[in-house]
């Protein structure tokens, strides 16, 4: 059991690399199918799909989104093979935002829409549980994730992006040993027994600890002031706590509906967000944090 946990997630940082260094449409298309794998494994985790059923009409219109937001990023990327005066419309502001960015947000609110749709048109076949989670499955599952994209694709993006998986699997893997060591006090004993504070403390102070490392290798290879390292070091400790957070949210659910693991794709892990459960929660606090406090 070791060796094939072990041997899958090798495999799965190899990929993170490949694709995390070559970003753009390549990246785009990964979280794709990523996000389409983890929203079924979600709905069927919740219930949105009953147990034996095939997929149903909700997680149809849910992937038509997903399918449909990750070709904006397509989109995106092909975007200087458009006229100039195309390129210069989507990017005209219009109030708060610019006509791309509404795009991307009509895009989930047909498919909100579609969800609601589904609910009144086929009433009763789905219940009001299903339809809430078919929903939040799309926010949880695709626009979450998309947030490493755009974490690749911002300035100096292509080393910005492994800060969310340094402050994921880094605190993980240090909260995991010092737990094991020292760990005494319950955090969530009715949700996740085995997490202790005492290993919470260490995997915030190991993120915190790495994300410092990383970011004196940043300043370095920029040539930038050593007055950014606080900065994140707070990201790292940000960064660790959220990752907790999105961990026990995916335990939470499952133990809400009594599964054990989300899928099966990667042995020894078990199903997408068996894997990327604190990645999707990390993915956004870096972006909004490095976009506002990094220069």
């Amino acid at each position: 059991m070791f060796w094939k946990r072990f041997l899958s997630g090798a495999v799965i940082l190899v990929l993170t690399i490949i694709f995390g260094f070559l970003g753009g449409p390549f990246l785009a298309i990964a979280l794709g199918i990523l996000s389409s794998a983890a929203y079924l494994e979600y709905t069927k985790a919740s219930k949105v799909r009953q147990e034996g059923h095939k997929i149903n009409g909700i997680e149809v219109i849910g992937l038509i989104t997903i399918i449909l937001y990750y070709t904006m990023l397509l989109f995106f990327e092909l975007m200087q093979l458009f006229p100039k005066n195309i390129v210069d419309w989507l990017y005209a502001s219009n109030g708060f935002f610019t006509y791309y960015s509404v795009l991307f947000l009509l895009i989930f609110m047909i498919g909100v829409v579609g969800i609601l749709c589904a609910y009144i048109f086929s009433y009763p076949k789905f219940h009001i549980n299903q339809v809430a989670g078919g929903i939040f499955g799309l926010i949880y599952t695709s626009f979450m994730m998309s947030f490493i994209y755009y974490t690749r694709e911002m300035p100096n993006g292509k080393f910005f992006v492994w800060l969310i998986f340094i402050t994921s699997w880094v605190s993980d893997t240090c909260a995991y040993f010092v737990g094991s060591a020292i760990g005494k006090h319950k955090m969530t004993p009715n949700l996740s027994p085995k997490k202790s504070w005492e290993g919470a403390v260490g995997g915030i102070l190991g993120s915190g600890i790495a994300s410092t490392i990383f970011g004196i290798v940043y300043v370095n290879v920029y040539d930038l002031s050593y007055i950014q390292l606080p900065i994140f070091a707070v990201i790292g400790c940000i960064g660790a706590f959220i990752a907790m957070c999105g961990d026990l949210v995916a335990s939470a659910v499952k133990r809400n509906n009594n599964v054990k693991d989300y899928g099966n794709v990667i042995p020894g892990h078990g199903g997408i967000l068996d894997r990327f459960d604190s990645v999707l929660f990390t993915a956004p606090m870096i972006y909004f944090m490095l976009f506002l406090f990094i220069r």
